[in-house]
């Protein structure tokens, strides 16, 4: 199981009767960022025509000369706001009141404000930050082929902020593939017979394997971790058959490499210098095969999981402590 370097979903661009090749996307995004120019590129794998405009005026002209089909706008913009430019756009004529919108949030209070304020932009085409280039590809995708997105971002926990810190305070980040962890993760992969057994820790816009056996130990946007969901939920979460369930069926890691269907992972929790205790990450299991799991099989994991708490800790106070008297961690 290893990812390709494009871990979008290679879609026919006709889905439903409708063809999507040739029509043209406009980006309210500053221009000279590496977003940008990597979310252009990836749509233009698509076929679409991608314009990007940074300011109000620039994306209305734009506008005004193209008729693009759908605009993806920043929810602040240099001159204004996306819900005026959703507005005006509007007001341009029979194809301004067929254009789509997906706009992007700097947090939920912008996120609910903005909600709160426009009628005109649907509730779903609202999006919040973190958010990768994967999810506004497809999502833009989906918008034009009129067809349901299946794939739903997890939620951003109330406690994310003191989550974060924990995670920064377990000094784990810059950790890979340490022993006590490699055994855990291959003995669950042998003991459950599927492709990849993991330990993940969810950073803010991604999550980080520091224990894979299967999986090439990568990077992935926070929003196509299915991890982020045992976050978000903090309890096991178990996906029999992704394709067939709404929140994944239509995300890169389903649709392309690794071509996940089978996901089930038990919460990480992490104890903090404030005392608490934060789930930071998951020990899971994957394969490319719908799964059946079973109560004695949860158990299993359980104590695996169990175990894979315990090294990791002990791991966090040895690199905790190196940190402190400056030296190398693992």
């Amino acid at each position: 199981m290893h990812p390709s370097e494009d871990l979008l979903a290679k879609q026919c661009s006709q889905r439903r009767g409708v063809n999507i090749e040739g029509k043209i996307v406009l980006l309210g995004l500053e221009c000279n960022t590496r977003f940008a120019s990597d979310l252009k590129e990836d749509l233009e794998k698509d076929k679409l025509t991608v314009k990007v405009c940074e300011d109000v005026d620039s994306i209305l002209e734009a506008c005004s000369q193209s008729n693009p089909s759908l605009v993806v706008l920043k929810q602040s913009i240099s001159g204004g706001n996306a819900v005026d430019i959703c507005l005006k756009i509007r007001e341009m004529g029979e194809w301004g009141e067929d254009t789509l919108f997906l706009v992007v949030a700097k947090n939920h209070d912008d996120l609910e404000m903005g909600r709160a304020e426009s009628n005109i932009i649907p509730k779903e085409s609202w999006l919040v930050e973190p958010v990768s280039v994967a999810y506004i590809r497809t999502r833009v995708r989906m918008s034009l082929l009129r067809a349901p997105c299946k794939w739903v971002r997890a939620s951003i926990p109330a406690n994310e902020e003191a989550r974060l810190v924990a995670l920064k305070e377990s000094c784990m980040m810059d950790v890979n593939q340490p022993e006590g962890l490699k055994r855990i993760t291959r003995v669950a992969r042998q003991l459950f017979d599927v492709g990849a057994a993991c330990f993940t820790l969810l950073a803010k816009d991604h999550v980080k394997l520091i224990s894979a056996e299967g999986l090439d130990c990568i990077n992935i946007p926070r929003d196509a971790a299915m991890c982020a969901h045992v976050v978000s939920d903090q309890d096991f979460t178990l996906v029999a058959d992704a394709l067939k369930d709404d929140r994944f069926a239509d995300s890169p890691l389903v649709q392309g490499a690794p071509y996940l269907r089978f996901y089930a992972g038990m919460p990480i929790w992490s104890k903090a210098k404030d005392g608490q205790s934060y789930i930071i990450g998951s020990f899971c299991l994957l394969d490319q095969k719908p799964r059946e799991f079973n109560t004695e099989q949860l158990r299993s994991l359980q104590d695996l999981a169990s175990l894979a708490r315990e090294e990791f800790g002990a791991i966090s106070a040895e690199a905790q402590k190196a940190r402190c008297l400056g030296v190398s961690s693992l």
